[in-house]
């Protein structure tokens, strides 16, 4: 069986953000003979827009009916950013049978679609995908959580075996190192945990979210989670989203028409509108204890007004420190892939012990 290279961007295997192909010395590795072929078929974000990935994404039920259906050991892994389901040659046409079913598409039209890696490039490539590298934004570190998940539905479904737990463990262990000591994810890359850090970290007792929105409901949200003692007070126009957010969080609701009450015992300010003409003018603020305004509207919802007496932060102001973020993740990519090397190197020894007890046997 051949692997799947047709029809490759001149970018495949570029990272949105650092943009150099992975090291060479993945390409050129290779794994002990006697051991079972390794296999990856899958998409991603790299060389598939939403709706694509989104016909192939499995849910819990759906990856579980997936095992009770196919045969042979594999496990599926299924986020925003790709769909890849993990296996052994032997069992190629079951994998392929998998995403075919799960898309509904023809042979042809998954072939062009997905790209299919074997032995070393299927292990570099899982090592990769669990230490971050190969996310959209590098570093997350949401995805080593979401295949330990994938991989225990895979076990608890009996469908995984000795060889793919050594592949899992070693990966891990990989993901662990590279976390305790390496930098590669730390830092904010969200606007609103961004946000939510600055204000975790500060002294503010109250603090007042103007907009329930994807953008206020994530700030509340991620302030719950830094400091769930934080009392916040919610404003929004719509008064059925508002009770809505509000009730899911537990905070304290204020119509728009309230907005100055709300402010003027808060601490901080987060605007997440998407008003064409400033919410927040001078009136709203006078005689308030605001120390922190954050204006995270396009265009500014915040008066030119407050901007000349507050330190009032702009959506551009809270991007550079995420931009400064990538910035210091990606100078720790060298760090990265040689802890991953190690790692593989560790897993190649053990391929090697394993194939000489079964020729010794």
């Amino acid at each position: 069986m051949g692997r799947n290279t047709s029809a490759l961007p001149k970018n495949a295997g570029r990272h949105p953000y650092y943009g150099y192909r992975h090291f060479s010395r993945f390409s050129n590795y290779s794994f002990a003979p006697d051991g079972p072929e390794i296999l990856v078929a899958g998409l991603s974000y790299k060389r598939s827009d939403v709706d694509h990935r989104s016909r192939f994404a499995f849910n819990h039920d759906e990856c579980a009916a997936a095992y009770k259906n196919y045969g042979g050991n594999f496990f599926i892994l299924s986020t925003c950013n790709r769909t890849e389901v993990y296996g052994f040659t032997a069992n190629e046409d079951n994998i392929k049978a998998i995403l075919l079913e799960k898309a509904n598409c023809t042979p042809g039209e998954l072939q062009s679609l997905i790209y299919v890696k074997e032995d070393n490039n299927a292990v570099s490539h899982f090592f990769r995908v669990a230490a971050g590298l190969d996310s959209q934004i590098p570093g997350d570190y949401e995805i080593i959580s979401q295949i330990k998940s994938a991989f225990t539905l895979a076990k608890e479904h009996s469908k995984t075996n000795g060889f793919m737990e050594k592949i899992f463990n070693y990966a891990l262990q990989a993901s662990k190192e590279i976390k305790n000591k390496t930098s590669f994810s730390d830092g904010t890359i969200s606007v609103a945990y961004s946000v939510a850090l600055q204000l975790a970290k500060s002294e503010a007792k109250k603090v007042t979210v103007l907009g329930a929105g994807e953008t206020g409901e994530l700030v509340i949200k991620y302030l719950q989670k830094l400091r769930p003692e934080i009392q916040i007070h919610l404003v929004n126009r719509d008064k059925t989203r508002l009770q809505l957010v509000a009730g899911e969080y537990d905070v304290v609701p204020f119509p728009i028409a309230m907005l100055s009450e709300a402010i003027f015992d808060s601490d901080a300010l987060v605007v997440t509108t998407n008003a064409t003409m400033p919410l927040v003018d001078m009136e709203h603020v006078e005689g308030s204890q605001l120390k922190m305004v954050f204006d995270l509207s396009v265009p500014r919802n915040i008066h030119h007004s407050i901007y000349e007496i507050m330190h009032v932060m702009d959506v551009d102001d809270v991007s550079k420190q995420i931009n400064v973020t990538i910035e210091n993740r990606l100078r720790e990519v060298p760090k990265v892939e040689s802890i991953i090397f190690e790692h593989i190197e560790e897993f190649n020894e053990w391929t090697l012990r394993r194939a000489l007890f079964h020729t010794e046997k």
